[in-house]
C-alpha cells in the first residue's frame, strides 16, 4: 500500500476553548439557555477582537460570521475546523453576529487528496456514520470510530483518474494500520474539497463509504447556486 495519507491519531473532539466557568454557571444557564453548534472555520484570533468564526449552514447558502469578543486561540490554529458551541446574542444561530462560546472543540480536518485510488485500501475498516453533508468547500462527518491510541490512516481521497469527470468520484479511506480492536468513540471530520469544486466542468461530487450503520455507501453532493 503505497501511502500518500499522514498517519494520524483520530481525534476525538478536544476542547480548545471553554466559555462556561463552574464558578459562574447555575441551573437556571442550563434550563433557559439553547446553545446551538456547527462547524466553523476560524478566521482570526487576537486580544482586540477577539475570535471571528466562519460557517455556510448547508450546501451553498450565504456565508454566516460569528464573532467571540475578548475569547482568544492559538494563533496556529488560524484557518483550521472545529466544532463549535454557541449561544448567539440575537438568538438566531445562523445570523452573523456576536456570540457566546460555550466550548469550542479541535476536529479532524485536512484537504482532499488527489491520487488514483487503486494505491490504496480505501475500505479496508469501516466507520460507524452519522451523518455526512456539505457546507461549502467542505465535507463533513458526524461517525463513531474505533478509538485508539496508536496512529491510523485516515481520509478523503479523490480518484485522480475521474477528476475530469463531472462527478469525480471520492472516497473516504479508514485503515487502523493494525491496531487491536476498540471501543466506538464520536468523531468528527472535515475535508476541504476547493481543488476539485474549482475544476471546470465539475457538476458535483460523488463520495464512497465503507459504513457500518446507515443502508447507503455512496452519496452524491451537486453544486448548488441559488438559496
Amino acid at each position: 500500500m503505497k501511502h500518500s495519507l499522514r498517519h494520524i491519531r483520530l481525534c476525538i473532539p478536544a476542547i480548545i476553548m471553554s466559555g462556561v466557568m463552574a464558578s459562574c454557571s447555575t441551573d437556571d444557564d442550563y434550563n433557559d439557555r439553547i446553545f446551538y453548534s456547527s462547524i466553523v472555520t476560524i478566521q482570526s484570533t487576537d486580544e482586540a477582537s477577539g475570535t471571528v468564526f466562519t460557517f455556510q449552514r448547508y450546501d451553498d447558502s450565504p456565508l454566516i460570521t460569528l464573532t467571540a469578543a475578548g475569547r482568544t486561540v492559538d494563533k496556529g490554529r488560524v484557518g483550521s475546523r472545529a466544532l463549535l458551541y454557541y449561544y448567539p446574542e440575537s438568538g438566531d444561530p445562523y445570523a452573523s453576529g456576536p456570540v457566546e462560546i460555550r466550548s469550542l472543540g479541535a476536529i479532524n480536518c485536512d484537504t482532499a487528496i488527489i491520487r488514483p485510488i487503486e494505491r490504496y485500501e480505501w475500505d479496508h475498516d469501516a466507520i460507524f456514520l452519522n451523518s455526512i453533508w456539505r457546507t461549502g468547500e467542505y465535507i463533513n462527518l458526524r461517525m463513531r470510530a474505533e478509538y485508539s491510541d496508536k496512529p491510523r490512516y485516515f481520509g478523503l481521497v479523490v480518484d485522480s483518474l475521474t477528476m475530469d469527470n463531472p462527478w469525480p468520484e471520492a472516497y473516504i479511506l479508514h485503515n487502523l494500520d493494525g491496531a487491536p480492536p476498540g471501543y466506538l468513540r464520536e468523531s468528527y471530520a472535515s475535508f476541504d474539497i476547493s481543488k476539485v469544486w474549482s475544476q471546470p466542468g465539475c457538476l458535483g461530487l460523488r463520495i464512497h463509504v465503507n459504513d457500518s450503520n446507515l443502508p447507503a455507501d455512496t452519496y452524491e453532493f451537486p453544486k448548488r447556486t441559488e438559496y
